[in-house]
């Protein structure tokens, strides 16, 4: 075990540290308090220190009570070398910290004694700081894999957004809170169109891709603070909160001029569009979010087969722009 023996005298000194070494102890010497607790800040520093009383700088109960004040030194087993026969003097020192006390002139087989104690009593601290630190990394763990549970019953694998779970689960909370602070809000139900052409031409990872690139969108329209999900298959859904009834047609022109930008960039052989249904949430309505996704739902279905139509009439491809106008 490695020892610090701070005393002032030499010769007791190295009396000690003589001793200390023949019975296999690592021993760190000192002749002054100061330096004495410079060492027990140390990293690596001695798990045990036999400390003179009186000697140069910091007398050794003040070295204990700096030792016991530090949370660092704080476990550093601590044993008073003292020629002081007054007991209050010795109980005195016991307050300031230190473990025990061995007087001067001491006793080989006293000192070997108590250093056995001491060794013990350092081991044991020493397992458990062990199993602290395995405890702390084990709770550490645990919640991390609790925090990534939760993300995985929360958010969607492939996009990253919130799943139909999460959707349903932060927009049923968030819609309430709203209402108690009378703010409306505005709902979005939208797909992303063609998908099954694009998996059908283009292969399945490509689609994949699309919905990616949709929900990239999605994110680029919206705030931070507004609830964006992918529902499943090409379904998304947004909550914006707090959001004006006069708010909601600038909301819906900057998604549709975030679908002509990312067309405009040539990525794909394919152009993303969006059907869209948006349904505003007056402060005083008590639709729940199932009622309101299925009346977004109805409008986005029209805007969907008004696409299609056009389509159909005009023997091209859907637009890359599409109408958001279909509200309620």
């Amino acid at each position: 075990m490695k020892i610090l023996v701070a005393e002032d005298d030499p010769v007791s000194s190295r009396l000690l540290a003589a001793i200390l070494k023949k019975w296999g102890h690592e021993v760190v010497t000192t002749n002054n308090g100061n330096e004495a607790w410079s060492l027990l800040q140390q990293d690596g520093a001695p798990p045990l220190a036999i400390l003179d009383w009186l000697m140069p700088g910091l007398e050794g109960p003040e070295v204990c009570r700096r030792v016991r004040r530090n949370r660092k030194t704080s476990a550093t087993y601590l044993i008073l070398l003292t020629s002081l026969r007054d007991k209050e003097q010795m109980v005195a020192g016991i307050e300031a910290g230190a473990d025990d006390y061995l007087a001067k002139p001491f006793n080989h087989n006293e000192l070997r004694v108590r250093l056995q104690a001491a060794a013990r009593i350092v081991e044991l601290q020493a397992s458990l700081a062990q199993r602290v630190t395995q405890l702390e990394a084990a709770v550490a763990e645990r919640r991390r894999a609790e925090e990534a549970l939760r993300n995985l019953s929360l958010t969607d694998d492939l996009t990253g957004l919130y799943n139909h779970r999460g959707f349903f689960t932060l927009a049923e909370h968030c819609l309430r809170m709203t209402r108690r602070s009378r703010q409306s809000s505005l709902l979005i139900y939208t797909d992303l169109d063609g998908l099954k052409q694009i998996n059908d031409s283009f292969g399945h990872a490509e689609g994949s891709l699309a919905l990616v690139k949709a929900a990239e969108i999605l994110r680029q329209t919206f705030r931070d603070s507004d609830i964006v999900a992918r529902l499943g298959g090409d379904e998304f859904a947004v909550l914006s909160l707090n959001v004006l009834r006069s708010e909601q047609d600038k909301i819906l022109r900057r998604l549709d001029d975030k679908v002509l930008s990312a067309n405009e960039t040539h990525e794909h052989a394919y152009l993303l569009s969006l059907s869209v249904g948006a349904v505003w949430i007056a402060q005083d309505d008590i639709r729940d979010i199932p009622e309101l996704i299925e009346q977004a739902d109805k409008l986005m279905y029209l805007q969907k087969r008004s696409k299609q139509l056009s389509a159909i009439h005009a023997s091209g491809p859907p637009p890359s722009r599409p109408t958001l106008r279909l509200v309620s």
